[in-house]
């Protein structure tokens, strides 16, 4: 394995008449046939003396391979090579996810999860960023709030598993391109202002104590290619091997933004946009993340609503997977029509409420809060905004590059909401493509999987930044026909039926078409 760390035990010469090389030249000297380019920081230059010679010239060197040379960053006494860990991390706007890895093989230590802090300054990035806007000391508050998620997440891995900070020299750390920026203490403004460009797109390697992570090294940040397409996809697209692969592929990860990238070994073309709250559930009171008492499943069976909830607790609301299943079990079952408008007399779920239209999918008797939890017209009008400017990216991209969907080999649903969706309710409302069921990938959290390859491979780092070079960005305010066509994609599943087969099959079968 060649981790993006490594430990190595040296045992030096002891200094005689004969030998008086200092002793930072005898580490340099050790060093410098496998490791070539070396950087001994004052930090450490200052503890060679007297760890050297308590030691009796047997020391551990922790280095840490940049993009052009190797830093050493921890001088022990002894052999502690088996002693030698790091972190790889995927920094959401909405969760954060921490996986400890023992370097000296990749096997997974421990990993753990919890919201993003940054969350009291608001849920969607937008409020954050106008919340930091002209102020050093907001922005310092915004910051303070991701380094405390790591130092939760770290908190609770030592005391599972009692590895320290220290023992830590390296972390990579995928995002998108604003969290990054509060995770260094950068204002993002410019991210968000014509013509929309940030303060970097290629942090690299930052010295953990400069920015208040307490590992005794380097954290490494995935490179961003724009504004909305940031590290956390230049991550995915590591993890699948898109960019080295023959086959032409679709990569799609909706959730805070919603980004696509189509492409193979010789080309990669993307598009971006926020997607907002809508996949967490935050379009409808009740909605709410994927957590104890979501619903995350429904089925309508016999005009009943049936569901199932995470942990299985009694329901609190509803999230993004059980949306989707929502919308298409009332489409199959003839509750809502092809505009996504519900009938008020297909079932007795439907309901009227502040002069509108709603469904109630959990009576005041079934829910934790006892009160009724429903999902209203508005709330199916705002969700399908969402599901057509998924489906519209895809169609928009392909006409850009000259492809049609036959053309597509394989179809990655990234990301949570990928990993959790029902495919088949995904396609039923015309949120993904109507393709081959077997073209389908869903390879789950493709972020932090593509953090943890290249913590463990650190050969991987010129493919890192390859990738994001390689990527030919399409604004999609360069797209004048896009709000066009999501127009057409606003309907269950299309517009345009025949592009939706499958459930064109499934409508004549049940009698609605």
């Amino acid at each position: 394995m060649e981790a993006l760390s490594e430990k190595i035990f040296l045992k030096l010469d002891m200094p005689n008449d004969q030998n008086r090389r200092g002793d930072r030249d005898k580490i340099f000297d050790a060093l410098k046939e496998k490791y070539r380019e070396v950087i001994i920081p004052y930090k450490i230059l200052k503890e060679l003396y007297p760890k050297c010679r308590e030691s009796n010239f047997e020391i551990t060197v922790t280095l840490v391979r940049r993009d052009y040379d190797w830093v050493v960053t921890k001088i022990e006494c002894g052999d502690t090579t088996h002693n030698h860990y790091g972190l790889c991390v995927d920094l959401g706007s909405t969760t954060v996810i921490m996986r400890l890895v023992d370097l000296n093989n990749g096997s997974i230590v421990a990993e753990e999860c919890t919201f993003n802090k940054e969350i009291k300054f608001g849920e969607d990035i937008l409020n954050r960023i106008f919340y930091t806007r002209n102020s050093k000391e907001k922005l310092n508050e915004v910051h303070k709030a991701a380094i405390d998620t790591f130092l939760e997440l770290l908190n609770i891995i030592e005391n599972k598993t009692s590895v320290k900070g220290e023992d830590i020299s390296i972390m990579t750390v995928a995002g998108n391109t604003t969290m990054i920026h509060f995770l260094l203490n950068i204002d993002p403004w410019t991210i968000f202002q014509t013509p929309y460009t940030p303060v970097f797109n290629q942090p690299g390697f930052i010295n953990a104590e400069e920015i208040g992570i307490p590992i005794n090294g380097y954290v490494y940040c995935f490179p961003s290619v724009a504004n909305y397409f940031g590290g956390d996809i230049v991550s995915g697209l590591l993890y699948t091997e898109i960019y080295n692969s023959d086959e032409i592929s679709a990569f799609i990860d909706i959730g805070t933004n919603g980004e696509l990238v189509i492409g193979n070994k010789d080309f990669l073309v993307a598009v971006a946009g926020a997607a907002g709250p809508a996949l967490e559930g935050g379009i409808s009171k009740s909605g709410m993340r994927a957590k104890k008492g979501a619903i995350d499943t429904i089925k309508i069976i016999n005009n009943k609503i049936k569901y199932t909830t995470i942990e299985e607790g009694k329901p609190l609301g509803i999230c993004g997977s059980g949306i989707v299943d929502l919308l298409a079990e009332m489409f199959l079952n003839g509750w809502i029509d092809f505009s996504g408008e519900l009938k008020e007399n297909a079932s007795k779920n439907i309901i009227k409420i502040d002069n509108q239209l709603a469904v109630e999918y959990a009576s005041k008797d079934e829910s934790e809060n006892h009160e009724s939890l429903i999902f209203t017209q508005s709330d199916i009008n705002q969700f399908l905004k969402t599901k057509s400017a998924a489906y519209t990216m895809v169609a928009f991209l392909l006409g850009e590059v000259g492809l049609t969907l036959d053309d597509l080999d394989k179809f990655y649903a990234a990301g949570a909401f990928g990993t959790h969706l029902n495919l088949e309710s995904a396609v039923t409302i015309g949120m993904y493509p109507d393709l081959d069921r077997n073209k389908f990938n869903c390879p789950g959290n493709t972020s932090l999987e593509g953090a943890y390859k290249l913590l463990t491979n650190r050969t991987l780092l010129s493919s890192v930044d390859d990738i994001a070079n390689r990527v030919n960005y399409i604004g999609l305010e360069n797209a004048k026909d896009f709000l066009e066509k999501m127009r057409g994609a606003s309907f269950l599943p299309h517009t345009d039926i025949d592009n939706y087969p499958s459930v064109k099959a499934n409508l004549i079968k049940m009698g609605l078409l």
